[in-house]
């Protein structure tokens, strides 16, 4: 049985927390909260920083909560923020647990459907799949 490695908190706001996992890999657990743009890009500025901090190129976002986000979050997303931490960090690799509800998936597809290479991400509807795929990439 897969045992994760205990958490460590780095950063946390309305919409999300980020910690570090000892399996060697950053996490982003969203909230419910509506997405505020300001806050958005404050967490994911944070998320790079937690990404350059530990020496890590890996992801995994939990979005089983998360609000659907405007469509100009998600070209921010996909088109400024990934490519700044394909660049800075060597961002790699972003395991993706699903909301459940059909926008929710969709906006998330959306901001995948917009990445180019060299990002590989993949999206999983529970967390010990997604945990596992990260730890092997």
């Amino acid at each position: 049985m897969l045992h994760p490695a205990p958490a460590s908190s780095y950063f946390r706001n309305a919409l999300c927390t980020i910690s570090y996992h000892g399996a060697g890999y950053v996490q982003l657990a969203w909230t419910e909260a509506a997405t505020n743009e300001n806050e958005l890009q404050a967490l994911y500025a944070h998320a790079l920083q937690a990404l350059k901090h530990h020496r890590t190129g890996r992801l995994l976002t939990d979005h089983r909560r998360r609000q659907p986000l405007p469509l100009g979050a998600q070209q921010w997303i996909a088109q400024h923020w990934v490519p700044q931490a394909v660049r800075e960090a060597g961002y790699s690799h972003c395991a993706i647990v699903e909301n459940q509800t059909p926008l929710g998936r969709l906006a998330a597809r959306a901001i995948g459907d917009e990445i180019a290479a060299p990002l590989k991400f993949r999206f999983f509807s529970e967390m010990p799949e997604a945990v596992a795929w990260l730890t092997k990439a």
